[in-house]
């Protein structure tokens, strides 16, 4: 039976080197999609950012581990069943919403997941794996965040990875004699929306000299602003030698810095690394190099647990929020699961007269006439279709309209039994239906889990 899932690694329940082993590029997104395409009917949406990779999905539970066998396949190496997690239905659609609205970001309030959710939604909505189940979440999803960031003070401040970061270098720095990182050089690797956040936060504090470079050097002539630096990218290893700390965020595969080829450091004058990219960027043995200090994304997140405290009243009055768009999007899949059997039944209806009249007259026409008229008749049904269907869907299913509506579509379109060409269709009996709908459709969504797992009884919607 179809319910709704989210499952995947993150910065709660995993640590970097577990996480990176499971990142996705849009490339392996498209792979996996096409994939899932040839194997399964469900819908699924991926997200792979810094701090987490998971899977959304709405589909039964062979399809929930089809998902999961596509990310083990991609990573190479058996599913971390202890460093990964899985919750389903109300759970599930709670996730969705607070990790969108950046309730569950390393950073609290982090405004960025936000434009990644909506990039990897766009992402799986080309590749054709999304239904109007999904869509429907994930623009439920996307309008709670824009209450959070209109309603409440939760994104106020540096609320970003790259951010938090240049807040925790500010700090070392300070804490050694160079306060908003007077006189110090700074590199910064990379030239995409993390690099561009760190070098926003970087240039507020004003350092001696920004140097930039990036694999593809025109991305970081775009960035840089005068006075800037822009470093080739083979001259990396060289500009090292010259600054005393590095932002590293690229979106390699591998470390860009390998501890083999760093030049050697003098231990009185330490370089700090901060790696913010997933996978690593930055050799995690070069933190056990004399002279050298790296800082990855799960060093980040413990100097992190002041800046949180601060932003929980802002975070209680975004998880309301979430629970009042979670509570109006259950209410609107049951008025789904109540609509589309009546809809469905009514189409076949119309779809089973039409057929039959076409046949009943298809001598009198040649077969290019016929692929014509069987053309301009499914359009007219369509059309005579859409405006009560699209008027019963817009109608409140708490309202007594809806009731009637059902029943009107019942009273209209149920055959007679002596009516033997059609007897194959029906309406469903609108009395149980709807007295289901009125019971659960609007009750409190805690008990949406069971509602869900619950198959309805013969005969019901």
């Amino acid at each position: 039976m179809q319910g709704f899932h989210a499952l995947g690694l993150n910065h709660e329940t995993a640590p970097v080197a577990v996480r990176e082993a499971f990142a996705l590029s849009d490339a392996d997104k498209r792979a996996l999609y096409a994939q899932w395409l040839a194997a399964s009917s469900g819908e699924l949406v991926l997200i792979s950012t810094c701090n987490r990779t998971e899977a959304y999905v709405f589909g039964t539970a062979s399809e929930v581990a089809l998902a999961r066998t596509l990310l083990s396949q991609h990573a190479g190496q058996c599913w971390p069943e202890e460093a990964s997690f899985h919750v389903q239905d109300e759970a599930a659609l709670r996730h969705v919403l607070e990790v969108t609205c950046g309730l569950r970001s390393q950073v609290l309030g982090d405004a960025q997941i936000f434009h990644q959710v909506k990039a990897d939604y766009r992402l799986a909505v080309e590749a054709g794996v999304v239904g109007t189940v999904m869509h429907r979440l994930l623009h439920s999803a996307f309008r709670a965040a824009k209450r959070v960031a209109a309603e409440t003070a939760l994104h106020r401040g540096t609320v970003s990875v790259a951010g938090a970061a240049i807040q925790t270098v500010h700090r070392y720095f300070a804490r050694r004699g160079h306060p908003k990182l007077q006189g110090l050089r700074v590199l910064v690797l990379g030239a995409g929306e993390m690099a561009r956040l760190a070098l926003e936060a970087l240039r507020a504090l004003a350092p001696a000299q920004l140097l930039l470079a990036n694999r593809t050097q025109v991305r970081a002539e775009a960035l840089a602003q005068p006075g800037e630096q822009v470093v080739p990218w083979p001259q990396r290893y060289q500009a090292l030698a010259q600054v005393d700390l590095v932002i590293v965020a690229t979106s390699a595969p591998a470390p860009v810095l390998v501890a083999d080829a760093l030049p050697p450091r003098c231990q009185d004058h330490p370089l700090l690394l901060v790696d913010l990219a997933l996978p690593r960027n930055v050799d995690p043995a070069i933190d056990h190099l004399p002279g050298h200090h790296v800082l990855d994304l799960d060093a980040l997140k413990a100097q992190q647990a002041a800046v949180e405290k601060r932003r929980q009243e802002a975070a209680q009055q975004a998880r309301q929020i979430c629970q009042e768009v979670l509570h109006e999007f259950v209410t609107w899949y049951f008025h789904q699961q109540a609509l589309q059997p009546a809809i469905q039944a009514l189409r076949d209806a119309f779809e089973t007269i039409r057929r039959q009249e076409i046949e009943r007259h298809h001598r009198r026409f040649s077969e290019i006439d016929r692929a014509e008229l069987d053309r301009l008749t499914r359009s007219i049904m369509q059309k005579l279709l859409a405006i009560p269907v699209v008027r019963l869907k817009s109608i409140d299913p708490e309202s007594i309209d809806f009731v009637r509506g059902i029943q009107l579509l019942a009273q209209l379109f149920a055959r007679p039994a002596c009516e033997e060409d059609l007897t194959a269709v029906s309406l469903p009996d609108p009395s149980r239906l709807l007295e289901r709908l009125r019971v659960q459709g609007t009750c409190p969504v805690t008990g949406f889990s069971s509602i869900l797992t619950e198959r309805l009884p013969e005969g019901d919607a």
